[in-house]
């Protein structure tokens, strides 16, 4: 997903035409992700809706592999954002299933987010060395590779991940969780509504970065050059590769803080770093103030991460989990489906992203003060 942009662009895609293939893989993963929820809060197995996402990933793999027309790209991103709605929220509560007497679900998260930086950061620059030698698209080969490995790993390890799962279930009824009679009917929604507020806006950003900060580096801003391909595809490595190092350390130094602090730390590193992204376009070596605002940008997605997925579950009755776990994770398509979009429009209206990065900034403001209300 990181890479996509770059490949795409390089076809003569537009901003727009790029973002409209994100909004798409959105708005499959936003269908997808109702139903999971539901079937999940029926205890439907997660190992069987995991498998499902793989076996859909591979078929959107195959096609955005060999595409080359604008329809293609959306058939490939339609069936992406499907297998991604399918996997997130079986994955998310699979965490804490998955956790015994001797770890926390915060420290559980913890490490499911620092394996995903790892992951996503050796795809990303394995794509990246594809790019020097003309091959990016071998990152849908090394995910068609990955997605077989997970598929073989539930099949092979089915009896343990059933076994930790059974013995998780009497644990999970403690009020560690946060389970009590006021999560009666749908109130506990309403509950969750500052912290899928703040999710909504820190998923957005993550689809900016994903989808319209590539385009900023390749464009160029105000005053900043452009960048060719495999620059770009080498600062996108990097800032993932900060994720994937500072994900463990940040995640383990913040797990007994309580969450308005988590929060609130986000949203302004955050801001440092987005003030840093729009004061780059002035400068001709504006990329220097890029890399250093990578380093707030990093705290924040590595605080933001683990934070969420754990707050979610612990403000959740048991019985709602699944759908409550879908809810957060449909804030990654609903921010997929509308931000992508129109930040590329303005991309495309003011031919810079300075705009979009103020436009975030004053969001990040915003929001700051609500942190106050997430329990």
């Amino acid at each position: 997903m990181y890479l996509s942009p770059i490949i795409f662009n390089s076809l003569g895609f537009s901003a727009e035409q790029i973002g409209s293939g994100i909004a798409i893989s959105a708005f499959a993963g936003i269908t997808t992700r109702f139903w999971t929820g539901y079937l999940l809060d029926k205890r439907y197995s997660y190992r069987t809706t995991i498998k499902v996402a793989c076996l859909i990933a591979i078929m959107s793999d195959y096609i955005l592999f060999s595409s080359q027309s604008y329809l293609a790209y959306l058939l490939g991103q339609f069936l992406l954002g499907a297998a991604a709605g399918i996997y997130w929220p079986s994955a998310e509560l699979a965490v804490p299933l998955n956790c015994n007497n001797q770890i926390k679900s915060n420290e559980g998260y913890a490490i499911a987010r620092s394996a995903d930086a790892i992951g996503v950061t050796l795809g990303v620059l394995i794509g990246t060395i594809g790019t020097y030698f003309e091959l990016p698209r071998i990152i849908y080969l090394i995910d068609i590779i990955c997605m077989v490995y997970i598929f073989n790993a539930l099949i092979s390890k089915s009896k343990i991940l059933s076994k930790n799962e059974q013995l998780k279930v009497p644990i999970n009824k403690n009020k560690t969780y946060g389970v009590s009679n006021k999560f009666s009917n749908y109130n506990w929604i309403i509950n969750l509504a500052p912290l899928l507020s703040i999710t909504l806006f820190v998923t957005g950003v993550m689809a900016l970065l994903q989808s319209i900060l590539p385009l900023d580096l390749a464009n160029g801003g105000i005053i900043r050059p452009p960048l060719r391909e495999e620059w770009v595809a080498s600062l996108v490595t990097f800032k993932l590769i900060l994720i994937s190092i500072f994900q463990w350390p940040v995640g383990y130094m913040i797990r007994n803080k309580d969450s308005n602090f988590k929060f609130r730390s986000c949203l302004i590193s955050l801001l440092i770093s987005f003030i840093l992204l729009s004061l780059s376009n002035f400068l001709i070596n504006g990329y220097l103030l890029i890399l250093i605002a990578f380093i707030p940008l990093t705290i924040s997605l590595c605080i933001f991460l683990p934070s969420a997925s754990d707050a979610i579950i612990r403000s959740s009755p048991i019985k709602y989990r699944g759908s409550a776990i879908a809810l957060y994770s449909q804030c990654f398509g609903i921010s997929s489906l509308t931000v992508p979009w129109i930040a590329g429009k303005i991309i495309d209206t003011y031919d810079t992203a300075f705009q979009v990065w103020i436009i975030i900034s004053l969001i990040c403001i915003f929001l700051i003060p609500i942190c106050k209300r997430i329990e």
